[in-house]
């Protein structure tokens, strides 16, 4: 009988949750014509801009100062050609990753498989925006959950039903349950991509405005992402909140609306939430404005303990969540206790295909670099966008190890010649 009346009260309710919902998307308007009048700003005063080709050249190994149509850029060939190297061997599928150096922007690799020219991209595969950005969206909707709603990472909601689907009905429970075995906190639900878990957290605890707000802050239908190359905008088409329904609502929430991403898009969320909130440009060139620009460019996105609380909730994906499996052979295993970020797994219509991601930090309490990586799974496929970030935070730990080693060994190198004469 008691939860007969806390569903009564529940829809008496919900009118008000709708009314501020659509307060919060009046707000959120006004946001948007607000950011693009600085978009616009911030076009008249940026530098120049290169298109990076479809295709990059292939570096030397030892390469060591690669170069692109005579301009130097901050690409490490071992790095690069590592990466390139684990995608030809996995069958070169659609694919592209990007790593990114969190203090300096600076992009160490911007790798792809499939030539863009024979799958339809405009641009390189990392740039692409089409890739639909799945659940890799639910680090907005708890960013949303942190910086408006003041939750905590490990708040604990009663879930029913499993994980993968969000109920048509909008259906849960309208109270908590005190049994922990129905509860889920935030960070194993993140970790797990729960997707009923981020509907009900939604539509219960944050609502679309803060949600969309959020969104517009990490750069989607957006060109104030500063950066020394051409980055199309990511798209995104927003649910209308007196019409949408709370079954469309909490679906969007969970990563399954009309949100496109590319992999550097993605690889400047993450060190954005790396730099405890402050956004920073990437560049690819050594010399570009944004290269010696240093602080004077940093700018507030996030609050600094929304960026600590998603850092705090990103080591439940890799240590027993949905990418676990990627770091459980070989060497990779020695990344796992370091690496934190989110997957994401959604068919998507450009290009036509499951599309899987995952974006990170390395190593997660103290990190270096931002790893952005998008695979398609097409009829025959070896690997996904886990596999592809692992390999290449391998790649990145293999070039700091080599850098460490040369100059122990060319220490030995002159004791061993000085005790010789």
């Amino acid at each position: 009988m008691s939860n007969f009346k806390a569903s009564i009260r529940s829809w008496l309710y919900a009118p008000f949750f709708w009314l501020a919902s659509c307060l919060a998307c009046h707000q959120s308007t006004e946001q948007s014509v607000v950011a693009q009048s600085n978009s616009t700003q911030t076009e008249k005063t940026s530098p120049a801009v290169y298109n990076i080709p479809k295709d990059l050249p292939e570096w030397a190994e030892n390469e060591q100062s690669p170069q692109l149509d005579g301009k130097h850029v901050t690409i490490i060939p071992s790095i690069q050609n590592q990466v390139q190297r684990f995608i030809r061997n996995g069958g070169n599928p659609i694919s592209a990753v990007v790593i990114v150096d969190i203090k300096t922007g600076e992009i160490l690799a911007l790798g792809q498989g499939l030539s863009p020219s024979d799958w339809g991209s405009e641009t390189h595969s990392a740039l692409h925006s089409g890739f639909p950005s799945a659940s890799l969206f639910k680090t907005i909707t708890a960013a949303a959950g942190f910086e408006v709603a003041e939750l905590d990472p490990e708040i604990s909601l009663s879930m029913f039903g499993g994980c993968s689907h969000v109920n048509p009905r909008g259906i849960w429970p309208p109270t908590e349950s005190s049994r922990p075995d129905q509860g889920l906190t935030l960070r194993k639900a993140y970790g797990h991509s729960c997707n009923g878990f981020f509907a009900k957290m939604a539509v219960n605890q944050i609502g679309l405005g803060p949600i969309l707000n959020m969104a517009k802050k990490l750069g989607w239908n957006s060109t104030s992402i500063a950066s020394d190359f051409y980055l199309p905008p990511s798209p995104l088409r927003e649910p209308n909140a007196s019409s949408s329904s709370i079954h469309t609502i909490g679906k969007f929430a969970a990563g399954f609306g009309a949100v496109g991403l590319s992999a550097v898009h993605a690889a400047w969320q993450y060190m954005t939430i790396a730099n405890d909130g402050m956004s920073m440009p990437v560049h690819i060139f050594k010399k570009s404005t944004w290269a010696s620009s240093g602080d004077q460019v940093k700018s507030r996105v996030i609050e600094s303990e929304t960026a600590l609380n998603l850092r705090k909730i990103m080591d439940a994906t890799v240590l027993n969540g949905t990418a676990s499996s990627a770091f459980n052979r070989g060497r990779l295993r020695s990344l796992k206790v370091s690496v934190g970020g989110k997957t994401g797994t959604l068919t998507g219509n450009n290009p036509q295909g499951l599309t899987t991601w995952f974006a990170g930090l390395y190593p997660l309490e103290d990190p270096e670099i931002a790893v952005a990586s998008v695979v398609m799974l097409q009829d025959l496929w070896h690997f996904k966008a886990t596999n592809l970030a692992a390999a290449s935070i391998m790649a990145y730990s293999d070039y700091k190890a080599n850098i460490t080693e040369m100059p122990r060994t060319a220490r030995k190198s002159v004791e061993t010649t000085s005790k010789k004469q």
